[in-house]
């Protein structure tokens, strides 16, 4: 009778607390030891044992794990005399009889069998007549962790335990799993038994299997430490591939533990699998088809064994952080380039990147911080992958790469087996290097969009034989209101022969000045010349030693004609909306962009500028909607003087065209618009008389008050014709001779009178 009451309160129970209490609440896995056998290639089962080992955090009788798809049939435990389970859904409540004590030890046997479950990618794949492999994450699961899906586990990133695995499968058959192996027993029944230890604790997506047909290449990797085996596991048509597509995978080992520290597990290991690439510990899923006998896909290599730090040793503490594993795991993909290339393959490749996720972030729809990710872009290429990759980037070059590695290797080391936030990167940075990070993290991580570096102005005074370079830093930001705060970023000087110096300058707010001392007079500066930095700019280099073609995105394209020694040409679109109002009245500056170009001839050089505009696209779209709008290109040679226009050719109509600039100046340049409807409102105000109109030889404008002043003249597409200065005057009179028949505009006090020459 006690039985029945008991076993009624047991079942009680767990109904009771199946909502309240979530999978691995009171108590902490130390250790699974994961048996599988029974595998049916045809009706996609299996049948498993699981015995976990777990200290209690508080005093409880009710456990929760998560399994998904599979049926447990019996559950036993070390410290009670009965234990009752229920599933619901992804759910598994334990409930036992007596409880244990907060900080005891104890064992469930859980024995559990059917089908597995998988997704668009994740889970217990492929099943086909010879391999089947788990996938440790599922990009459509929501949370994406998927170690319930064959065998049964508090399924999340923090709760870490050491793994025992044995595996039984088919003789013709090998069963790889994760860490050491250490045995194969032959069953005598057509069977064999695989055993293999992680001694590491890592999280449940981690611990993989992968069972079929394989054949083994190795090789060993003689680390700064002890000698680590290179294992990889891969389809025998694929055996004479490996070589090629692992060439240089010691090369990527030895240049991550140069910076990263020792390698942390126990073995390079590598396995085919039909789909994508996971990072599993020692066992990463590499796809089929990048096993080609070639290094074509050598990134994905080198970005999946990263991760044995950044995700494996160190893991992301929630996915919405999912940046810290696949962000630095997307920046090794590329930095190992460095150590196998060298630097300019890394830079190149880096500087491509980062103008890709410049336009990416330069949409209002992709504000989203780097952390707290919503699931849904847990992994998404952009957001996440290569934003992250960039940011890293940025950071090694905000920090300097020896305080970068120095840092980064702390934050490893103090998170070492165990799980870490943004919050937590950013307090060890700042502990290694004594370089504030906070603000650093406020302009990339903690907010949407990406910070606009620019150097405004220069002035340059002689220092002995040096020179005091003073720059004004501006700082803005594209996406939400943010004012940086310990703002750092790369400037580089230019001499009037060539010369280049770049410096770290650091800043605090919108604007400020710094000064820094050089051995030549500089005539220009320039943020991030080496585009090193996320900022909302996209940037080109070249030093032209013949006739070639600079091509700047689809709007801008500078053309070497013909050139003597050298020149060098930088063109920088910059995203965000020119300041400073133009001389023109009426007119509406481009909210979206200019360009900053330099042009240093070192000898002579015939250079031309082609600028496009088009209704139809993200730069120039905002402002030209209407047949009235017509467009025209402004100028400045800094920001020291307003925007004008320049003489150009225009091409094209109120739609789509654009302007070619001969002797192309160095200096600013942007799109703008006059609307033609409200300069016909506009002409000819009751203050002013301009006659005769229409004209054939001089024009008089004359006004009602004496004052000094300037007049202008632009042509009809808004091009610079004349200023004309004047003094103490009601009226003036000047010549229009030699201008060709048409349309003319006259400005006075940014009044505009239209003027037709006949």
């Amino acid at each position: 009778m006690m039985k029945r009451i008991l076993l009624i309160l047991c079942i009680l129970g767990v109904v009771g607390f199946s909502k309240a209490q979530t999978a691995g609440e009171n108590f902490d896995v130390t250790h699974y030891y994961i048996n599988l056998m029974d595998f049916d290639f045809t009706e996609h089962t299996l049948r498993g044992e699981a015995y976990i080992t777990f200290v209690a955090t508080a005093t409880t009788n009710t456990f929760v794990f998560e399994l998904k798809s599979l049926t447990v049939s019996i559950i036993d435990c070390s410290f009670s005399a009965m234990c009752n389970f229920n599933q619901e859904g992804d759910l598994l409540i334990i409930t036992s009889s007596e409880p244990i004590a907060a900080g005891q030890t104890g064992v469930f046997s859980i024995y559990y069998y059917g089908n597995t479950f998988s997704e668009s990618w994740g889970g217990v794949e492929w099943w086909g007549t010879d391999y089947v492999y788990n996938l440790g994450v599922g990009f459509d699961s929501q949370p994406h962790n998927l170690g319930k899906t064959w065998f049964p586990c508090v399924d999340n990133f923090t709760d870490k335990a050491t793994y025992s695995l044995s595996i039984t499968v088919d003789s013709n058959k090998k069963a790889i799993c994760g860490g050491t192996l250490v045995n194969t027993i032959d069953n005598g029944d057509g069977t064999t038994t695989w055993y293999w230890e992680t001694p590491q604790e890592i999280a449940t997506y981690h611990i993989s299997f992968a069972i079929g047909n394989y054949e083994l290449w190795e090789d060993v990797y003689h680390g700064i430490e002890r000698d680590i085996p290179v294992q990889v596991y891969a389809k025998p048509n694929q055996m004479n591939n490996v070589p090629g597509s692992f060439a240089h995978v010691k090369e990527i080992a030895a240049f991550y533990e140069e910076n990263f520290g020792p390698y942390p597990f126990n073995r390079i290991g590598y396995v085919s699998t039909g789909k994508g690439c996971m990072e599993h510990t020692d066992n990463i899923a590499m796809a089929s088809t990048i096993i080609d006998g070639t290094t074509t896909q050598e990134e994905y290599v080198a970005h999946e064994l990263s991760h044995m730090y950044f995700g494996n040793k160190t893991t992301c503490s929630t996915a919405g952080d999912m940046w810290l594993n696949e962000g630095f795991a997307q920046f090794c993909g590329v930095f190992y380039l460095a150590g196998v290339y060298g630097e300019a393959e890394y830079n190149d490749e880096m500087s491509s990147k980062i103008n890709t996720i410049v336009n990416w972030c330069n949409s209002e729809s992709n504000w989203i911080p780097l952390n707290n990710m919503p699931l849904d872009l847990t992994y998404d290429t952009k957001a996440i992958y290569d934003r992250g990759a960039v940011i890293v980037n940025s950071m090694m070059h905000y920090m300097g790469r020896d305080n970068f590695i120095q840092g980064i290797r702390h934050y490893l080391d103090t998170y070492a087996f165990g799980a870490a936030s943004s919050e937590q990167l950013c307090e060890a940075l700042t502990e290694a290097t004594g370089i504030d990070m906070q603000g650093f993290f406020d302009n990339y991580v903690y907010i949407g969009g990406m910070p606009h570096y620019e150097v405004n102005l220069l002035e340059v005074t002689p220092n002995g034989s040096q020179y005091d370079a003073k720059v004004n830093m501006r700082y803005w930001h594209v996406g939400p209101s943010h004012v940086g705060m310990n703002n750092r970023v790369e400037v580089t000087f230019v001499g009037a022969e060539g010369q280049l110096h770049t410096a770290l300058v650091g800043w605090d707010g919108m604007e400020a000045e710094q000064t820094v001392t050089l051995d030549f007079a500089p005539i220009a500066a320039f943020a991030d010349y080496d585009n090193h930095f996320l900022d909302a700019k996209i940037d080109k280099n070249v030093t032209a030693t013949q006739p070639m073609v600079l091509s700047h995105g689809n709007n801008l394209k500078i053309t070497v004609n013909s050139v003597t020694g050298a020149t060098m040409l930088r063109a920088e679109n910059h995203l965000i909306a020119p300041d400073d109002d133009p001389e023109i009245p009426g007119l509406t500056l481009s909210t979206r962009h200019y360009w900053n170009i330099l042009r240093l001839d070192l000898n002579e050089a015939d250079v031309t500028g082609s600028f496009t505009y088009s209704n139809n696209n993200s730069m120039d779209g905002d402002i030209i909607q209407t047949q009235n709008d017509s467009a025209v290109l402004l100028y400045r040679a800094s920001i020291m003087e307003p925007w004008h226009t320049i003489p150009y050719t225009q091409t094209g109509n109120w739609k789509i065209g654009k302007f070619e600039v001969s002797d192309l100046p160095t200096g600013q340049y942007t799109i703008g618009v006059i609307d033609k409807a409200s300069l016909a409102l506009e002409e000819q105000p009751t203050s002013y008389n301009l006659f005769p109109n229409p004209a054939k030889d001089q024009v008089t404008l004359q006004w009602k008050d004496a004052e000094d002043g300037e007049i202008k003249v632009f042509n009809q597409q808004l091009q610079l014709i004349n200023t004309i200065p004047y003094r103490q005057a009601t009226q003036f009179t000047f010549s229009v001779e030699g201008l060709k028949p048409g349309i003319y505009f006259v400005v006075r006090n940014s009044v505009i009178n239209k003027l037709i020459i006949e």
